[in-house]
C-alpha cells in the first residue's frame, strides 16, 4: 500500500537534506557490539554497557523517521508494502535461522532447554519477546531467567513494535502537518518514563515488579524496554527536519557540544563497572562507581538511601547520545565522523546485526558444549570469547546476511543508488535482481547493527537489534542512493 499523489498544500515538507551515506554510524556499531560481546563475556565488566540499546534505539528512530519523511517529500508517497519488505528481508531470515539452530544445538547438548526454548521460540516469532521474557526476568523469577537462550530477542521485539506502528503514524502527521505534535508527545512520553524509572517504577503496572502472570510480567517491567529512546529519536528527527542548512554559528557550536556529549555517553556506560572499580581500588585512585541497581524487596525496587545506575542511566545514555548522532547527520565532514569511519571498525559495525542475535548461541557453544568455561578464567575469557566469537560469525554475515542485504535492494524506495565502488548512480532493480549473484557481488560488505543466555539482571538487558540502519549497507555493491545508502541497513 502506498499514499500518492501532488504535494497537497498544508503538508509537512522536512527541510533536511538528504542522509547519504554517514560512515561515521557505522563505526560507532562496532564500538556497540564490541562492548556487548566482552560485557556479556564477562558480566562485571561494564553492565552499564546496557545503554548501548538506547543509543541503538535512537539511531534506528532517526533513520526510520528522517528516511519516511525524505521519501514523502520526493514522491508525495510512502510505500508500506516495500518499506514491510525491507524489514521482513533485513530481519528475520537471521532471526529465524538462528532460532533453528538453537534448537538443533540442544537436541544434540542439552534437551533440557527445549521446553523453554519453544515458549522463547513462540514469543520472538510473534515479536512479543519483551513482554513475555522481559528484561529484568531475573529478579523476579531467577530460575526462568537461568534457561533462556534467546534473551536478546527482546529488543527485536521492541523494535519490529515501533515498525509496526511508525508508518501510519509519519504519515498521518505529514499529511496533517502534526510533526511539531508528534515531536511534543514524543519528548513528553519518554520524559515520563525517565522520570518513572527514577522514582522506581520499572513498568505501567500497579504494585511493581511481580511473576503474578505473564502478562502482568511483562507489563511491571516493561519501561527496562527503554520504549522512550525510541521517542527521542522520532523526536530528534523531526528536530532536524525542521532545521535548514547550518549556518556558521551551528557549524561552529554543534561539533563542541556533540563532543561534550559523547564524552558524558561513553563514560555513562561506563558508572557500574565493577571491573573498573577494582581497578580504580587497587590503584588507590577515586572512581564514580554507581551500582547497576536496586535490590527487590516484596516485589518493590527499594531505591531509597542510593542512587543506582537504570534510575537516570537509559536516559541520559539516550539523550547524550542524541547530540553528536545529529552532528554525524549533518556535519559529515565532524572530526568523529572520520575516525568512527575507520575500516576496520565499520567492518566490524556491518556485521552487528549478525553478531547480536547469534553470539549468546557461540558463547554457549564455547563455554557449556566444549568446556572452556571450566578453563578460561572469567576476566580472561574475554580475550578468547570475544575473537571467536566474532570469526564464528563471519559465515554467517556473508553467506546469509549479504544475500538478504541484496534481495533487499528489490524493494528499495528509490529508482537510482550509489555504487560506493565507483561513486556513480545505478539502477536499483538491476542491481537488486538481474546483477544478484555475480561473484563480485559476494565479497561486498553488507551493513547491520546489533547479550550469553538467560536474561540479566534489571536494567543489564542486551543492546538493540537495531535495524534502523544508515551505513553503507553495499547490497550488490550498492550502498544506496541518499536514501537507499541508508536503507540498505534498515
Amino acid at each position: 500500500m502506498a499514499s500518492a499523489g501532488a504535494i497537497s498544500q498544508g503538508q509537512f515538507v522536512s527541510q533536511a537534506p538528504k542522509l547519504g551515506f554517514i560512515g561515521g554510524f557505522d563505526g560507532v556499531r562496532g564500538i556497540g557490539i564490541l562492548m556487548v560481546l566482552s560485557q556479556h563475556a564477562y558480566h562485571n565488566l561494564y553492565p552499564s554497557a546496557a545503554g548501548i540499546v538506547d543509543m541503538f534505539f535512537v539511531m534506528s528512530a532517526f533513520l526510520i523517521v528522517s528516511l519516511l519523511m525524505q521519501e514523502h517529500r520526493d514522491s508525495n508517497a510512502i510505500n508500506f508494502r516495500k518499506f514491510y519488505a525491507r524489514r521482513v528481508v533485513r530481519l528475520l531470515p537471521t532471526a529465524y535461522l538462528c532460532i533453528a539452530a538453537w534448537f538443533a544445538a540442544a537436541l544434540l547438548f542439552d534437551r533440557d532447554r527445549l521446553s523453554t526454548l519453544w515458549e522463547e521460540a513462540l514469543a520472538a516469532f510473534f515479536y512479543v519477546y519483551e513482554l513475555v521474557f522481559p528484561v529484568g526476568l531475573a529478579a523476579v523469577d531467577p530460575e526462568k531467567a537461568e534457561q533462556l537462550s534467546i534473551s536478546q530477542y527482546w529488543s527485536l521485539a521492541v523494535e519490529e513494535q515501533f515498525y509496526l506502528l511508525i508508518g501510519i503514524t509519519v504519515l498521518v502527521a505529514i499529511r496533517r502537518n502534526w510533526m511539531k505534535q508528534l515531536a511534543v508527545l514524543m519528548v513528553a512520553g519518554a520524559l515520563w518514563i525517565g522520570w518513572q524509572r527514577w522514582v522506581g517504577n520499572t513498568g505501567p503496572w500497579p504494585g511493581g515488579p511481580t511473576n503474578e502472570n505473564v502478562m502482568a510480567r511483562g507489563l511491571s517491567l516493561l519501561w527496562l524496554s527503554r520504549p522512550d529512546a525510541l521517542m527521542w529519536g522520532v523526536a530528534l528527527a523531526v528536530f532536524n527536519a525542521y532545521l535548514p542548512e547550518l549556518n556558521d554559528r551551528w557549524k561552529r557550536w554543534l561539533p563542541r557540544v556533540a563532543a561534550v556529549s559523547f564524552f558524558v555517553f561513553f563514560f555513562t556506560m561506563l558508572m557500574a563497572s565493577g571491573f573498573l572499580k577494582e581497578v580504580a581500588d587497587s590503584l588507590g585512585l577515586p572512581f564514580p562507581y554507581t551500582p547497576m541497581q536496586p535490590p527487590i524487596v516484596d516485589g518493590e525496587l527499594q531505591t531509597e538511601g542510593a542512587v543506582y545506575w537504570i534510575q537516570f542511566g537509559h536516559t541520559l545514555c539516550a539523550v547524550s547520545f542524541a547530540i553528536p548522532m545529529l552532528a554525524m547527520a549533518r556535519m559529515k565532514g565532524w572530526w568523529a565522523n572520520r575516525v568512527l569511519s575507520w575500516k576496520p571498525l565499520c567492518w566490524l559495525g556491518r556485521q552487528s546485526y549478525t553478531l547480536y542475535v547469534w553470539h549468546t548461541l557461540f558463547f554457549w557453544l564455547i563455554l557449556e558444549v566444549a568446556g572452556f568455561d571450566d578453563i578460561l578464567g572469567e576476566k580472561t575469557r574475554v580475550l578468547f570469547l570475544v575473537p571467536v566469537g566474532i570469526l564464528m560469525g563471519v559465515p554467517i554475515y556473508y553467506g546469509v546476511e549479504q544475500r538478504m542485504m541484496r534481495v533487499k535492494l528489490r524493494f528499495s524506495s528509490e529508482k537510482e543508488v550509489v555504487d560506493v565502488t565507483t561513486g556513480k548512480m545505478v539502477d536499483a532493480t538491476e542491481h537488486g535482481a538481474t546483477h544478484l549473484g555475480s561473484k563480485d557481488d559476494e565479497n561486498t560488505p553488507a551493513g547491520g547493527p546489533p547479550s550469553g543466555g538467560g536474561t540479566p539482571p534489571v536494567g543489564e538487558g542486551p543492546p538493540a537489534a537495531s535495524d534502523g540502519g544508515d551505513t553503507d549497507g553495499g547490497a550488490a555493491e550498492v550502498s544506496g542512493s541518499q536514501t537507499a545508502a541508508q536503507e540498505t541497513n534498515q
